[in-house]
């Protein structure tokens, strides 16, 4: 895997609320989630095709076992 730049909080949320985040925090309280949903939307459709698509469909990976 190649090494990724490392990612700073800019006391601005990262959902693009423009909400001002709590020092050291890239999310207002709650907008992670926010975020996450939003994406998976967009790239995916909803969070069925996104598990599906990275093998954790039943049969497939299972999130709680260990690799």
């Amino acid at each position: 895997m190649a090494s990724q730049a490392r990612l700073l909080p800019t006391g601005e949320c990262w959902c693009g609320c423009t909400q001002e985040t709590p020092i050291g925090s890239f999310f207002a309280p709650g907008h992670d989630k926010r975020a996450e949903g939003r994406v998976i939307v967009e790239v995916y459709g909803d969070v069925v095709q996104f598990l599906s698509e990275h093998g954790y469909a039943p049969g497939g990976k299972h999130w709680g076992k260990a690799r």
